[in-house]
């Protein structure tokens, strides 16, 4: 999770690419946010990071959890948005985050990702 975190919002599509396996399947909870791949959320990255540019976004996690099973790790956690710029309105938003990570050649990476802000229902 430091990994991502540390990259997501830093512009470098090659670091972020490489947080994730070849045939990641990724959701988030915004339009446009779901991607197959690594060519999808190459594109992905392409439509959504210029409406991020310049912003902060960080999570001060509440509870962060996981689970190794061999060669793969269960990850979920549920924490609070610290943003600005134009990623503002997400500052406060809990955050929610499930996955399932593989490791190879000793690098975790993403297999399956979904992160979300939950919207109410009102």
């Amino acid at each position: 999770m430091a990994a991502l975190d540390a990259v997501w919002l830093g512009g470098d599509a090659a670091a972020i690419l490489d947080c994730f396996e070849y045939d990641v399947v990724f959701f988030g909870s915004g339009d446009g946010e779901q991607a197959v791949g690594h060519d999808g959320l190459r594109a992905m990255l392409a439509r959504l990071s210029p409406l991020a540019e310049g912003s902060t976004f960080t999570i001060d996690w509440d509870s962060l959890t996981g689970e190794r099973l061999g060669s793969i790790a269960l990850l979920s956690g549920v924490g609070h948005v610290r943003s600005s710029g134009a990623l503002a309105k997400f500052n406060g938003n809990v955050y929610r985050v499930t996955g399932v990570l593989v490791q190879r050649d000793g690098t975790w990476r993403w297999k399956a990702y979904h992160g979300s802000e939950p919207a109410s229902w009102a």
